[in-house]
Protein backbone atom coordinates (compact mmCIF):
# COMPACT_ATOMS: atom_id res chain seq x y z
CA UNK A 1 0.00 0.00 0.00
CA UNK A 2 2.67 2.37 0.48
CA UNK A 3 3.93 2.64 -2.92
CA UNK A 4 0.47 2.80 -3.87
CA UNK A 5 -0.36 5.92 -2.28
CA UNK A 6 3.25 7.27 -3.24
CA UNK A 7 2.46 6.74 -6.77
CA UNK A 8 -0.83 8.24 -6.47
CA UNK A 9 1.16 11.47 -5.36
CA UNK A 10 3.64 11.34 -7.79
CA UNK A 11 1.18 11.07 -10.32
CA UNK A 12 -1.58 13.22 -9.44
CA UNK A 13 0.21 16.15 -10.65
CA UNK A 14 -0.85 14.80 -14.79
CA UNK A 15 -4.46 14.77 -14.46
CA UNK A 16 -4.55 19.05 -13.15
CA UNK A 17 -6.24 19.80 -16.27
CA UNK A 18 -8.78 17.30 -15.72
CA UNK A 19 -9.53 17.70 -12.56
CA UNK A 20 -12.29 19.99 -11.29
CA UNK A 21 -12.91 20.62 -7.18
CA UNK A 22 -16.46 19.51 -6.03
CA UNK A 23 -17.83 23.26 -6.23
CA UNK A 24 -17.14 26.85 -6.09
CA UNK A 25 -16.34 28.56 -2.56
CA UNK A 26 -19.65 31.36 -3.64
CA UNK A 27 -23.08 30.75 -2.18
CA UNK A 28 -25.61 30.50 -4.27
CA UNK A 29 -28.96 32.71 -4.28
CA UNK A 30 -32.62 32.47 -5.08
CA UNK A 31 -31.99 35.15 -8.56
CA UNK A 32 -29.91 33.93 -9.22
CA UNK A 33 -22.30 5.99 -26.68
CA UNK A 34 -23.51 4.09 -28.17
CA UNK A 35 -21.86 0.82 -26.91
CA UNK A 36 -19.48 -0.84 -29.04
CA UNK A 37 -18.87 -5.04 -29.34
CA UNK A 38 -15.62 -4.24 -30.25
CA UNK A 39 -14.25 -5.13 -26.81
CA UNK A 40 -12.05 -8.31 -27.13
CA UNK A 41 -8.70 -6.58 -26.41
CA UNK A 42 -10.58 -5.87 -22.71
CA UNK A 43 -11.15 -8.40 -19.63
CA UNK A 44 -15.20 -7.89 -18.73
CA UNK A 45 -15.32 -10.53 -16.05
CA UNK A 46 -16.43 -10.10 -12.91
CA UNK A 47 -14.01 -11.01 -9.49
CA UNK A 48 -15.08 -14.19 -8.49
CA UNK A 49 -15.63 -13.31 -4.70
CA UNK A 50 -17.14 -9.75 -5.61
CA UNK A 51 -19.76 -8.67 -2.91
CA UNK A 52 -23.12 -8.16 -5.03
CA UNK A 53 -24.17 -4.05 -4.76
CA UNK A 54 -26.34 -2.82 -2.77
CA UNK A 55 -29.67 -1.48 -4.75
CA UNK A 56 -30.30 2.41 -3.70
CA UNK A 57 -33.92 3.50 -2.98
CA UNK A 58 -35.30 6.92 -2.48
CA UNK A 59 -36.68 5.16 0.71
CA UNK A 60 -36.18 6.98 4.27
CA UNK A 61 -34.73 5.26 7.46
CA UNK A 62 -35.07 6.52 11.16
CA UNK A 63 -30.71 6.79 11.71
CA UNK A 64 -29.42 6.72 14.37
CA UNK A 65 -28.15 9.76 16.38
CA UNK A 66 -24.70 11.29 18.12
CA UNK A 67 -25.31 13.43 21.40
CA UNK A 68 -22.46 16.41 21.33
CA UNK A 69 -19.40 15.82 23.45
CA UNK A 70 -19.29 17.67 26.79
CA UNK A 71 -16.53 19.96 26.48
CA UNK A 72 -16.09 19.39 30.66
CA UNK A 73 -11.90 19.66 31.86
CA UNK A 74 -11.03 20.36 28.09
CA UNK A 75 -8.15 22.48 27.33
CA UNK A 76 -6.00 23.76 24.09
CA UNK A 77 -4.78 19.94 23.50
CA UNK A 78 -8.50 18.89 22.61
CA UNK A 79 -8.42 21.90 20.11
CA UNK A 80 -8.42 20.29 16.16
CA UNK A 81 -7.14 21.50 13.16
CA UNK A 82 -9.90 21.21 9.88
CA UNK A 83 -7.66 21.57 6.75
CA UNK A 84 -9.01 22.09 3.25
CA UNK A 85 -7.73 23.59 -0.25
CA UNK A 86 -10.10 26.27 -0.24
CA UNK A 87 -13.33 27.73 2.19
CA UNK A 88 -16.12 25.49 1.07
CA UNK A 89 -16.11 22.92 3.92
CA UNK A 90 -15.70 25.91 6.34
CA UNK A 91 -18.41 27.10 4.82
CA UNK A 92 -20.45 24.57 5.80
CA UNK A 93 -18.90 24.01 9.47
CA UNK A 94 -20.34 27.19 10.20
CA UNK A 95 -23.72 26.07 10.47
CA UNK A 96 -22.44 24.02 13.29
CA UNK A 97 -19.86 25.92 15.22
CA UNK A 98 -21.07 29.70 14.08
CA UNK A 99 -19.52 32.45 11.65
CA UNK A 100 -15.71 32.18 13.62
CA UNK A 101 -13.38 29.99 14.54
CA UNK A 102 -10.94 29.55 17.66
CA UNK A 103 -8.38 31.59 15.44
CA UNK A 104 -10.90 34.05 14.32
CA UNK A 105 -11.13 32.75 11.21
CA UNK A 106 -14.67 34.00 9.67
CA UNK A 107 -15.90 30.68 8.10
CA UNK A 108 -18.83 32.53 6.26
CA UNK A 109 -21.77 34.83 6.95
CA UNK A 110 -24.77 32.94 8.26
CA UNK A 111 -28.31 33.89 7.25
CA UNK A 112 -29.74 36.07 9.67
CA UNK A 113 -32.55 33.52 10.78
CA UNK A 114 -29.98 30.59 11.04
CA UNK A 115 -28.72 29.69 14.40
CA UNK A 116 -25.14 27.54 14.62
CA UNK A 117 -26.05 23.97 16.39
CA UNK A 118 -23.01 24.31 18.79
CA UNK A 119 -21.57 27.22 18.86
CA UNK A 120 -19.73 26.17 22.13
CA UNK A 121 -17.33 23.94 19.91
CA UNK A 122 -16.11 26.87 17.99
CA UNK A 123 -13.26 27.44 20.60
CA UNK A 124 -11.75 23.66 20.05
CA UNK A 125 -12.01 24.03 16.21
CA UNK A 126 -9.50 25.92 13.74
CA UNK A 127 -10.07 25.90 10.13
CA UNK A 128 -6.94 25.86 8.04
CA UNK A 129 -7.73 26.95 4.19
CA UNK A 130 -4.31 25.79 2.34
CA UNK A 131 -5.74 27.90 -0.60
CA UNK A 132 -4.34 25.45 -2.98
CA UNK A 133 -5.37 22.84 -5.79
CA UNK A 134 -7.05 20.16 -4.21
CA UNK A 135 -6.21 18.30 -7.46
CA UNK A 136 -2.68 18.32 -8.24
CA UNK A 137 -0.86 16.77 -5.58
CA UNK A 138 0.08 20.37 -3.61
CA UNK A 139 -2.30 19.91 -1.20
CA UNK A 140 -1.83 16.20 -0.51
CA UNK A 141 1.86 17.25 -0.15
CA UNK A 142 0.85 19.81 2.26
CA UNK A 143 -1.46 17.54 4.26
CA UNK A 144 1.56 15.01 4.59
CA UNK A 145 3.56 17.83 6.07
CA UNK A 146 1.30 18.84 8.37
CA UNK A 147 0.72 15.32 9.98
CA UNK A 148 4.49 14.76 10.36
CA UNK A 149 5.68 17.99 11.22
CA UNK A 150 3.28 17.31 14.51
CA UNK A 151 2.19 21.59 15.21
CA UNK A 152 -1.39 21.83 13.91
CA UNK A 153 -2.04 18.13 12.77
CA UNK A 154 -5.09 17.21 10.31
CA UNK A 155 -7.85 16.00 12.17
CA UNK A 156 -11.09 16.39 9.63
CA UNK A 157 -9.11 15.88 6.31
CA UNK A 158 -11.43 16.78 3.18
CA UNK A 159 -10.57 15.29 0.09
CA UNK A 160 -11.88 16.10 -3.63
CA UNK A 161 -13.44 12.50 -4.86
CA UNK A 162 -10.62 12.17 -7.69
CA UNK A 163 -7.87 12.18 -4.62
CA UNK A 164 -10.17 11.16 -2.10
CA UNK A 165 -8.65 7.66 -1.79
CA UNK A 166 -5.30 8.16 -1.44
CA UNK A 167 -6.53 9.06 2.52
CA UNK A 168 -9.43 6.26 2.87
CA UNK A 169 -7.06 3.68 0.99
CA UNK A 170 -4.92 4.50 3.77
CA UNK A 171 -3.36 3.91 7.68
CA UNK A 172 -3.26 7.47 7.63
CA UNK A 173 -7.10 7.68 8.39
CA UNK A 174 -9.17 6.29 10.75
CA UNK A 175 -12.18 3.82 10.08
CA UNK A 176 -14.83 5.44 10.92
CA UNK A 177 -16.24 3.03 12.96
CA UNK A 178 -13.36 3.24 15.93
CA UNK A 179 -14.83 6.67 16.72
CA UNK A 180 -18.34 5.88 16.99
CA UNK A 181 -19.92 6.81 13.32
CA UNK A 182 -22.20 3.58 12.58
CA UNK A 183 -23.62 2.91 9.52
CA UNK A 184 -27.26 3.62 10.99
CA UNK A 185 -26.06 7.36 11.09
CA UNK A 186 -25.11 7.21 7.13
CA UNK A 187 -28.40 5.74 6.85
CA UNK A 188 -29.92 8.08 4.63
CA UNK A 189 -26.63 8.64 2.42
CA UNK A 190 -26.76 7.93 -1.17
CA UNK A 191 -25.19 4.11 -1.23
CA UNK A 192 -22.95 5.43 -3.73
CA UNK A 193 -21.08 7.84 -1.87
CA UNK A 194 -20.72 4.97 1.25
CA UNK A 195 -19.60 2.02 -1.88
CA UNK A 196 -16.54 4.89 -2.73
CA UNK A 197 -15.33 5.85 0.89
CA UNK A 198 -15.29 1.48 2.23
CA UNK A 199 -12.37 0.33 1.92
CA UNK A 200 -11.81 -3.50 3.36
CA UNK A 201 -15.17 -3.58 4.53
CA UNK A 202 -14.82 -0.56 6.47
CA UNK A 203 -16.05 3.48 6.18
CA UNK A 204 -13.41 5.75 5.97
CA UNK A 205 -14.54 9.30 4.74
CA UNK A 206 -18.21 10.37 4.96
CA UNK A 207 -19.41 13.23 2.37
CA UNK A 208 -22.18 15.81 2.85
CA UNK A 209 -23.15 15.86 -0.64
CA UNK A 210 -23.86 14.55 -3.16
CA UNK A 211 -22.91 15.01 -7.03
CA UNK A 212 -25.27 13.75 -9.02
CA UNK A 213 -24.79 13.77 -12.58
CA UNK A 214 -27.41 15.44 -14.92
CA UNK A 215 -27.92 16.54 -18.67
CA UNK A 216 -27.98 20.64 -18.30
CA UNK A 217 -29.73 21.95 -21.40
CA UNK A 218 -30.97 25.54 -23.15
CA UNK A 219 -34.43 25.52 -22.85
CA UNK A 220 -34.83 28.12 -25.76
CA UNK A 221 -33.01 25.87 -27.91
CA UNK A 222 -35.04 22.59 -26.92
CA UNK A 223 -38.39 24.50 -28.05
CA UNK A 224 -36.87 25.65 -30.98
CA UNK A 225 -35.64 22.41 -32.43
CA UNK A 226 -37.86 19.71 -30.53
CA UNK A 227 -40.99 21.45 -29.93
CA UNK A 228 -40.72 21.52 -26.11
CA UNK A 229 -37.97 22.76 -23.69
CA UNK A 230 -39.65 20.88 -20.84
CA UNK A 231 -37.35 18.72 -18.74
CA UNK A 232 -40.12 15.65 -19.48
CA UNK A 233 -40.04 16.35 -22.99
CA UNK A 234 -36.20 16.86 -23.33
CA UNK A 235 -35.55 13.90 -21.34
CA UNK A 236 -37.22 11.70 -23.73
CA UNK A 237 -35.14 13.36 -26.44
CA UNK A 238 -31.97 12.13 -24.55
CA UNK A 239 -33.39 9.13 -23.03
CA UNK A 240 -30.81 7.08 -23.91
CA UNK A 241 -27.39 7.26 -26.71
CA UNK A 242 -29.06 6.07 -29.42
CA UNK A 243 -32.04 8.77 -29.38
CA UNK A 244 -29.37 10.93 -27.95
CA UNK A 245 -27.47 11.28 -31.36
CA UNK A 246 -31.02 11.26 -33.28
CA UNK A 247 -31.59 14.30 -31.51
CA UNK A 248 -27.86 15.43 -31.78
CA UNK A 249 -28.46 14.84 -35.52
CA UNK A 250 -31.65 17.46 -35.23
CA UNK A 251 -29.49 19.84 -33.49
CA UNK A 252 -26.90 19.94 -35.98
CA UNK A 253 -29.59 20.25 -38.51
CA UNK A 254 -30.83 23.56 -36.73
CA UNK A 255 -27.11 25.39 -36.91
CA UNK A 256 -26.76 24.09 -32.86
CA UNK A 257 -24.25 21.93 -31.47
CA UNK A 258 -25.26 19.16 -29.33
CA UNK A 259 -22.43 19.14 -27.12
CA UNK A 260 -19.15 22.02 -26.61
CA UNK A 261 -16.33 19.09 -26.93
CA UNK A 262 -16.26 15.40 -27.57
CA UNK A 263 -14.74 14.75 -23.98
CA UNK A 264 -18.18 16.30 -22.35
CA UNK A 265 -19.42 12.59 -22.13
CA UNK A 266 -16.41 11.27 -20.51
CA UNK A 267 -18.13 11.44 -16.64
CA UNK A 268 -21.66 9.92 -17.93
CA UNK A 269 -19.62 6.55 -19.48
CA UNK A 270 -17.15 6.60 -16.82
CA UNK A 271 -19.35 5.83 -14.68
CA UNK A 272 -20.78 2.72 -16.25
CA UNK A 273 -17.57 0.37 -15.40
CA UNK A 274 -18.48 -3.12 -15.06
CA UNK A 275 -14.99 -3.83 -13.48
CA UNK A 276 -12.41 -2.04 -11.09
CA UNK A 277 -9.80 -1.47 -13.59
CA UNK A 278 -7.17 -1.98 -11.22
CA UNK A 279 -7.81 -5.27 -9.22
CA UNK A 280 -5.41 -6.47 -6.31
CA UNK A 281 -5.12 -10.25 -5.89
CA UNK A 282 -4.54 -11.66 -2.46
CA UNK A 283 -0.70 -11.49 -2.52
CA UNK A 284 -1.33 -7.79 -3.45
CA UNK A 285 0.04 -8.13 -7.06
CA UNK A 286 -2.11 -5.53 -9.18
CA UNK A 287 -3.09 -5.90 -12.87
CA UNK A 288 -4.81 -3.57 -14.97
CA UNK A 289 -8.01 -4.91 -16.19
CA UNK A 290 -9.92 -2.36 -18.55
CA UNK A 291 -13.15 -3.16 -19.20
CA UNK A 292 -16.06 -1.68 -22.42
CA UNK A 293 -16.61 1.39 -21.28
CA UNK A 294 -12.89 2.56 -22.13
CA UNK A 295 -13.70 2.04 -25.69
CA UNK A 296 -17.02 3.62 -25.57
CA UNK A 297 -15.68 6.75 -24.25
CA UNK A 298 -13.59 6.59 -27.41
CA UNK A 299 -15.90 5.79 -29.84
CA UNK A 300 -18.53 7.98 -28.68
CA UNK A 301 -16.34 10.62 -28.10
CA UNK A 302 -14.82 10.02 -31.77
CA UNK A 303 -18.01 9.45 -33.39
CA UNK A 304 -18.51 13.00 -31.85
CA UNK A 305 -16.03 15.01 -32.99
CA UNK A 306 -15.93 13.41 -36.64
CA UNK A 307 -20.11 13.89 -36.82
CA UNK A 308 -19.47 18.00 -36.39
CA UNK A 309 -21.81 17.79 -33.53
CA UNK A 310 -19.20 19.48 -31.44
CA UNK A 311 -17.47 23.19 -31.28
CA UNK A 312 -14.16 20.64 -30.37
CA UNK A 313 -13.58 21.92 -27.36
CA UNK A 314 -12.00 20.79 -24.34
CA UNK A 315 -13.13 20.56 -21.06
CA UNK A 316 -12.31 23.59 -18.82
CA UNK A 317 -11.31 25.36 -21.71
CA UNK A 318 -12.10 29.48 -22.43
CA UNK A 319 -14.13 28.09 -25.49
CA UNK A 320 -15.91 25.13 -23.28
CA UNK A 321 -16.83 28.01 -20.82
CA UNK A 322 -17.65 30.74 -23.76
CA UNK A 323 -19.90 28.04 -25.17
CA UNK A 324 -22.05 28.66 -21.96
CA UNK A 325 -23.50 31.96 -23.74
CA UNK A 326 -22.83 30.15 -27.48
CA UNK A 327 -24.32 27.97 -29.66
CA UNK A 328 -23.95 24.47 -27.74
CA UNK A 329 -27.49 23.04 -27.19
CA UNK A 330 -26.44 21.17 -23.28
CA UNK A 331 -23.57 20.13 -20.97
CA UNK A 332 -23.19 17.17 -19.30
CA UNK A 333 -22.98 18.93 -16.04
CA UNK A 334 -24.13 18.09 -12.50
CA UNK A 335 -25.30 19.17 -8.78
CA UNK A 336 -22.42 22.10 -8.87
CA UNK A 337 -22.14 22.39 -12.23
CA UNK A 338 -25.23 24.46 -12.27
CA UNK A 339 -24.47 26.93 -9.98
CA UNK A 340 -20.75 27.37 -10.21
CA UNK A 341 -19.99 26.93 -13.42
CA UNK A 342 -23.12 27.91 -16.07
CA UNK A 343 -24.30 30.88 -13.69
CA UNK A 344 -23.39 33.53 -16.42
CA UNK A 345 -23.88 36.87 -15.48
CA UNK A 346 -27.45 38.35 -15.48
CA UNK A 347 -25.97 41.85 -16.88
CA UNK A 348 -24.17 40.26 -19.53
CA UNK A 349 -25.55 41.05 -23.12
CA UNK A 350 -25.60 37.63 -24.22
CA UNK A 351 -26.26 36.17 -20.87
CA UNK A 352 -27.79 32.77 -21.22
CA UNK A 353 -29.06 33.46 -16.95
CA UNK A 354 -32.14 31.55 -16.14
CA UNK A 355 -32.31 29.91 -19.86
CA UNK A 356 -31.07 26.62 -18.71
CA UNK A 357 -32.51 23.41 -17.58
CA UNK A 358 -32.20 20.03 -16.06
CA UNK A 359 -32.61 16.40 -16.88
CA UNK A 360 -31.31 13.27 -15.81
CA UNK A 361 -29.80 11.82 -19.32
CA UNK A 362 -29.26 9.28 -20.49
CA UNK A 363 -27.24 6.96 -17.84
CA UNK A 364 -26.84 7.87 -14.17
CA UNK A 365 -23.39 9.55 -12.97
CA UNK A 366 -21.78 11.48 -10.73
CA UNK A 367 -19.05 14.41 -11.23
CA UNK A 368 -16.85 15.58 -7.82
CA UNK A 369 -18.08 15.44 -4.92
CA UNK A 370 -16.25 15.96 -1.15
CA UNK A 371 -15.17 13.30 0.97
CA UNK A 372 -13.50 13.95 4.70
CA UNK A 373 -11.74 11.81 6.65
CA UNK A 374 -10.30 11.85 10.15
CA UNK A 375 -6.86 11.46 10.66
CA UNK A 376 -5.70 8.54 12.92
CA UNK A 377 -3.35 10.61 15.39
CA UNK A 378 -6.53 13.22 15.82
CA UNK A 379 -6.17 14.45 19.62
CA UNK A 380 -9.93 14.80 20.07
CA UNK A 381 -11.77 11.85 18.03
CA UNK A 382 -15.04 12.81 20.03
CA UNK A 383 -15.29 16.47 18.70
CA UNK A 384 -14.16 14.87 15.21
CA UNK A 385 -16.81 12.11 15.19
CA UNK A 386 -19.36 14.77 16.40
CA UNK A 387 -18.48 17.63 13.62
CA UNK A 388 -18.52 14.92 11.38
CA UNK A 389 -22.00 13.48 12.14
CA UNK A 390 -23.77 16.83 12.40
CA UNK A 391 -22.22 17.90 8.43
CA UNK A 392 -22.81 14.69 6.95
CA UNK A 393 -25.66 12.78 8.95
CA UNK A 394 -28.07 15.41 10.96
CA UNK A 395 -31.23 15.99 8.76
CA UNK A 396 -31.44 19.16 10.29
CA UNK A 397 -28.54 20.42 9.53
CA UNK A 398 -27.97 18.96 5.62
CA UNK A 399 -31.30 20.46 5.24
CA UNK A 400 -30.64 24.02 6.26
CA UNK A 401 -26.93 23.92 4.12
CA UNK A 402 -28.98 22.88 1.51
CA UNK A 403 -31.59 25.02 1.73
CA UNK A 404 -28.91 28.19 1.64
CA UNK A 405 -26.33 26.86 -0.19
CA UNK A 406 -28.02 24.92 -2.86
CA UNK A 407 -25.51 22.12 -2.20
CA UNK A 408 -27.15 18.91 -2.96
CA UNK A 409 -26.66 17.27 -0.06
CA UNK A 410 -26.10 13.56 0.72
CA UNK A 411 -29.08 12.58 2.94
CA UNK A 412 -32.22 11.30 1.77
CA UNK A 413 -34.23 12.99 4.48
CA UNK A 414 -33.27 16.21 4.47
CA UNK A 415 -33.91 16.34 0.66
CA UNK A 416 -36.96 14.72 0.91
CA UNK A 417 -38.18 17.54 3.15
CA UNK A 418 -36.34 20.41 0.74
CA UNK A 419 -38.96 18.67 -1.99
CA UNK A 420 -41.87 19.26 0.01
CA UNK A 421 -41.09 22.20 1.00
CA UNK A 422 -41.03 23.30 -1.93
CA UNK A 423 -37.22 24.81 -1.53
CA UNK A 424 -34.40 24.60 -4.14
CA UNK A 425 -36.13 26.81 -6.62
CA UNK A 426 -33.34 28.14 -9.38
CA UNK A 427 -32.76 31.40 -11.16
CA UNK A 428 -29.94 29.81 -13.09
CA UNK A 429 -32.42 27.29 -14.35
CA UNK A 430 -35.45 29.77 -15.00
CA UNK A 431 -37.16 28.81 -11.93
CA UNK A 432 -36.98 24.68 -12.40
CA UNK A 433 -36.53 23.27 -9.03
CA UNK A 434 -34.08 20.13 -9.94
CA UNK A 435 -33.95 19.03 -6.66
CA UNK A 436 -36.17 15.85 -7.31
CA UNK A 437 -34.13 15.06 -10.44
CA UNK A 438 -30.91 15.55 -8.61
CA UNK A 439 -32.87 12.94 -6.02
CA UNK A 440 -33.46 10.61 -8.47
CA UNK A 441 -30.59 10.87 -10.71
CA UNK A 442 -28.16 9.67 -7.66
CA UNK A 443 -30.14 6.47 -7.25
CA UNK A 444 -28.71 5.37 -10.54
CA UNK A 445 -25.02 5.90 -9.46
CA UNK A 446 -22.69 3.11 -9.07
CA UNK A 447 -19.16 3.32 -8.12
CA UNK A 448 -18.77 -0.21 -6.22
CA UNK A 449 -15.82 -0.72 -9.18
CA UNK A 450 -14.08 2.73 -8.53
CA UNK A 451 -10.38 2.37 -7.67
CA UNK A 452 -7.44 4.20 -6.19
CA UNK A 453 -5.61 5.14 -9.76
CA UNK A 454 -8.97 6.04 -11.45
CA UNK A 455 -8.47 9.76 -11.55
CA UNK A 456 -5.16 8.74 -12.68
CA UNK A 457 -6.28 6.24 -15.78
CA UNK A 458 -8.90 8.98 -16.87
CA UNK A 459 -5.81 11.52 -17.64
CA UNK A 460 -4.44 8.65 -19.58
CA UNK A 461 -7.45 8.03 -21.55
CA UNK A 462 -8.37 11.37 -22.47
CA UNK A 463 -5.07 12.25 -23.95
CA UNK A 464 -5.70 9.16 -25.71
CA UNK A 465 -8.98 10.23 -26.88
CA UNK A 466 -7.64 13.21 -28.08
CA UNK A 467 -4.88 11.24 -30.04
CA UNK A 468 -7.72 9.22 -31.62
CA UNK A 469 -9.84 12.12 -32.25
CA UNK A 470 -7.39 13.80 -33.97
CA UNK A 471 -6.20 10.98 -36.19
CA UNK A 472 -3.10 10.34 -34.44
CA UNK A 473 -4.07 7.00 -33.36
CA UNK A 474 -5.83 5.32 -35.93
CA UNK A 475 -8.99 3.27 -34.30
CA UNK A 476 -10.24 2.99 -30.57
CA UNK A 477 -8.09 -0.26 -30.54
CA UNK A 478 -4.94 1.88 -30.55
CA UNK A 479 -6.16 4.33 -27.84
CA UNK A 480 -6.97 1.36 -25.51
CA UNK A 481 -3.08 0.22 -26.00
CA UNK A 482 -2.10 3.99 -25.40
CA UNK A 483 -3.62 3.27 -22.17
CA UNK A 484 -1.97 0.42 -21.71
CA UNK A 485 1.41 1.37 -22.71
CA UNK A 486 1.17 4.56 -20.67
CA UNK A 487 0.64 2.75 -17.21
CA UNK A 488 2.71 -0.10 -18.01
CA UNK A 489 5.65 2.51 -18.60
CA UNK A 490 4.16 4.68 -15.26
CA UNK A 491 3.55 2.00 -12.78
CA UNK A 492 5.97 -0.53 -13.32
CA UNK A 493 4.22 -2.54 -10.50
CA UNK A 494 1.05 -3.37 -12.50
CA UNK A 495 0.62 -6.05 -14.67
CA UNK A 496 -0.75 -4.88 -18.21
CA UNK A 497 -2.19 -7.95 -19.77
Amino acid sequence: MKKKLLSVLLSTAMVASLLVGCGGSEEATTSDAPATEDTADETTEEPADEEPVEEDTLEVVEAATMEAPSTDGWDESKKIYVYSWNDELGSRLAYIIGETDAAGNTLTDLPDDVTPTNPELAEYVEYVNLAVSGTDGTYQTAIDTAMSAGDKYPSLIPADNDVAKYYTESDMTLALSEIGITDEMYANAYQFTKDYATYNGELKALSWQAAAGNFTYRYSIAEEVLGSGEPADVQEAVKDWDTFFATADKMKEAGYKMLSGPDDVKYAIWDQQTNPWVTVAEDGSETLTLDTCVTEYFETAKKLYDGGYTDQTSMWSDGWSANFEGDVFGYFGCTWFVYWSIATSEDSPTSTYGDWRVCEGPVGYHWGGTYVSVGADTPNPELCAYLLYQLCCNADVMYTVEKYTFDFVNNKEAVARIIADGEGASGVLGGQNPVETWANAALNIDLSNSTYLDANLKAIMDRASEAYNAGTLGSAEEAVQFVKDEVASTYDYITVE
